[in-house]
């Protein structure tokens, strides 16, 4: 366990942690504080959970400040010091996501520390918060496939209905809605993944053909993908053709498949990143797709004719990428990633009582492993990660 030196700031709004070296905010927005005094003092991040109390003490007590910005996430670079980074993510639990009057989703917050020399890492929950809503398709709501910063917003994504949410005040305020393909039906859009590129929100399907529950093919609808400005007006691009030679490029043809939940573009090296959840050369068999999971990373340029492919650790059939994000300051050069699984309570019963489990990790994209798989809640399936303060988006 490491060390890291913060500034205290106390003034009349709250407590705010800021790294020494990094200006990393962990609590209410710098502009909101009246004059300060200041001290230098050592801490270990064991002590986070009550730093954070107090906090949060601090930031309720009185008038309270001016309701922060939700922003994304910025570190320099050119530091070499350590990270204490905010973290969040998002659950998708399917039908399990409705309690007695509400459907919800649940964000699970904490902190990412990082050493100066980025060879260490490890993560310290803090705390969870419950995001409901009302709204449904058949009976199936809330249930979020990714979270992300846009324009000063958290937003994430429920995979049934379609909808972009705007999450705060403990609710997810719809945004916009996208139908299935090229827009043309009333079927939800299955959104699984959102970047940003050209400050515009790309929000990507599955990326692969939908097929029955044995393999046949119906149509191409889950590899269109939605680009949406920040005022929410949607245009959609059909993408077989690039899905297509992604997953040739690893020798995958139809009727094998390549499923995506994990994508994002990187403005630093002009291509696009994917970590599959689910890959194989066989066909589509949805009894036994869990044991499918990939540990792949692939990354192309806009022509999708020069993918690279890199492997991940050790690959563990039941466990696929389910969301990830370059961490900041790093030259998206490090990722954290989510994997998930989704195991049948009985084998015989495939369809009927899914256990789910999600892991944590990290990773350089040559494939180099800095933190090793990390079991998080037990029963509980996170597809959804971003380095967001929830106090300030929230």
């Amino acid at each position: 366990m490491f060390g890291m030196v913060f500034r205290q700031k106390i003034g009349s709004s709250g407590l705010q942690l800021v790294s020494e070296r990094n200006e990393i905010n962990l609590m209410w927005d710098e502009q909101h504080y009246a004059p300060e005094t200041q001290e230098t003092f050592q801490i270990n991040t064991m002590w986070l959970p009550l730093v954070f109390f107090i906090g949060t003490v601090f930031a309720t007590s009185g008038n309270g400040p001016k309701k922060p910005i939700c922003e994304v996430i910025q570190v320099d670079s050119a530091n070499n010091s350590d990270m204490l980074l905010p973290l969040a993510i998002i659950t998708d639990m399917d039908s399990k996501s409705k309690d007695t009057n509400n459907w919800y989703s649940t964000i699970r917050y904490g902190a990412l520390a990082f050493s100066h020399n980025r060879t260490s890492s490890f993560i310290h929950w803090l705390g969870g918060i419950n995001i409901t809503s009302n709204m449904n398709f058949k009976q199936r709501s809330m249930e979020m496939s990714d979270l992300k910063i846009f324009r000063n917003r958290l937003l994430s994504v429920d995979d049934k209905l379609g909808l972009v949410y705007w999450l705060r005040n403990g609710t997810a305020v719809p945004w916009v809605i996208a139908s299935t393909g090229d827009g043309s039906t009333a079927t939800p859009f299955k959104g699984e993944w959102m970047t940003i590129r050209n400050d515009n929100l790309y929000l990507g399907s599955s990326g692969h053909e939908v097929v029955t529950a044995t393999g046949e093919y119906i149509n191409d609808d889950e590899m269109y993908i939605k680009v949406i400005s920040p005022t929410g007006a949607m245009s959609t691009e059909d993408w077989t053709a690039r899905f297509v030679k992604l997953r040739r490029a690893v020798g995958i043809h139809f009727p094998g498949f390549m499923i995506h939940e994990a994508v994002h573009w990187s403005d630093i090296h002009k291509k696009w990143f994917f970590l599959p959840r689910y890959a194989s050369k066989l066909p589509f068999d949805a009894t036994n797709v869990y044991e499918t999971g990939s540990n792949m990373l692939l990354s192309t340029s806009d022509c999708f004719c020069d993918t690279k492919v890199v492997h991940i650790g050790k690959q563990e059939q039941t466990r696929g990428f389910s969301a990830f994000q370059f961490i900041p300051g790093t030259k998206d050069e490090i990722i954290v990633a989510l994997k998930t699984s989704e195991v049948p309570a009985d084998p015989a019963k495939p369809f009927e009582n899914h256990i789910f489990s999600t892991w944590i990790t990290i990773f350089k994209i040559d494939g180099t492993v800095i933190l090793e798989d990390q079991a998080l809640d037990d029963g509980v399936k996170y597809e959804g990660i971003e380095f967001a303060n929830v106090f300030q988006c929230l």
